[in-house]
């Protein structure tokens, strides 16, 4: 089972999955595309982030980290890598 939440360590759902992996950006570049996707304000996006754990304390709880800091394709070719490893560890 996959479970998908932004706010996994903060709603306590960690401690329904064996796995954490964390989706990570630079915290300038997590501003940036936030603005940009929601049509927000700068202080609205900190704001947000204000309310969530930091990037430290997220990159410190995960299992695995995927760097989303570059192009669409270099973050999928993490995700295969990431899918296949957890496939071998579980014998699919």
């Amino acid at each position: 089972m996959l479970l998908v939440s932004p706010l996994l360590f903060e709603s306590g759902q960690h401690a329904l999955v064996h796995r954490t992996v964390v989706v990570d950006v630079p915290q300038a570049l997590q501003l940036s595309r936030t603005q940009q996707r929601d049509g927000v304000s700068e202080s609205q996006v900190r704001a947000i982030l204000a309310a969530q754990l930091s990037r430290e304390q997220r990159l410190a709880k995960a299992d695995d980290v995927i760097d989303n800091s570059g192009d669409h394709a270099s973050m999928m070719e993490q995700v295969a890598r990431l899918d296949e490893r957890y496939r071998r560890q579980l014998n699919y």
